[in-house]
């Protein structure tokens, strides 16, 4: 592994949070991407860094859901002091919405919201990857996106969701290749972790069903992300944190 540096997108708040915290308290700096949540981020990193006694990172702001906001956040990334010396290690694609198409929870501008997923999801990936990819390559860096347990299956009125969230495990399976052998590429498919208040009765049904019977908590997630950033001969791998949820 080369370089200590990894940019989070949604870095300030549930599994962004805790997939910041994870990567701190193993040595890594943390670059914290938010869109709004820019005081719960400053916040995160002050508690990590008097908990560890060192410059933790910094939160850049910038909006995923237009071409002009990937474009600053690269900008941003590639001015930092330690990506311009060292390259960027890690390159966390974690900025995500979740709604339905219809019912309790779905957007009175359902096109707005449509647009909006499938630039956080996939066009704004594509546009960070591209621009970061030198900076990758001199960090010796690796890729991990969070995709989603619905590969393959289809849920009522997440249509959207589900195929913007496959074509971005697709591309990153294609960065795998891309940007080999420099640059590692992988995913993680978090299953029921966290429940949208839209969502509560169904999200229990669920995990009535699974092997372990119980949800999974952020930190489960955060820790498979730190492997796949750090695990030297894994890449093109997509990992299932889902209680056995592909099982059933």
């Amino acid at each position: 592994m080369g370089a200590k540096t990894v940019l989070v997108t949604g870095g300030g708040r549930r599994l962004g949070a805790a997939t910041v915290s994870a990567l701190v308290d193993a040595g890594w700096t943390a670059l914290v991407h938010v869109r709004r949540s820019t005081s719960e981020a400053e916040a995160l990193l002050a508690n990590l860094a008097d908990a560890h006694g060192r410059d933790v990172g910094r939160v850049l702001q910038a909006d995923l859901a237009t071409p002009e906001g990937a474009a600053t956040l690269a900008a941003a990334v590639l001015s930092d002091a330690s990506v311009s010396a060292e390259g960027l290690g890690g390159l966390v694609h974690n900025a995500s919405i979740f709604f339905p198409s219809e019912g309790e929870g779905a957007p009175a501008d359902m096109a707005q919201a449509r647009h909006d997923l499938w630039m956080l999801h996939v066009e704004a990936p594509v546009r960070l990857t591209e621009a970061l990819a030198g900076a990758l390559t001199k960090g010796k860096g690796s890729i991990v996106s969070m995709v989603d347990t619905s590969w393959g299956k289809a849920w009522p009125h997440l249509g959207d969701y589900s195929a913007s969230k496959a074509a971005l495990r697709q591309r990153t399976l294609g960065w795998a290749l891309d940007l080999a052998p420099a640059v590692r590429s992988n995913a993680v498919a978090p299953g029921a972790i966290l429940s949208a208040e839209w969502e509560e009765s169904a999200f229990e049904a669920t995990v009535a069903r699974l092997p372990l019977q119980r949800s999974g908590a952020p930190e489960d997630v955060a820790a498979a992300v730190r492997y796949l950033l750090e695990a030297p001969y894994v890449t093109g791998q997509v990992l299932a944190v889902d209680g056995g949820w592909g099982l059933i």
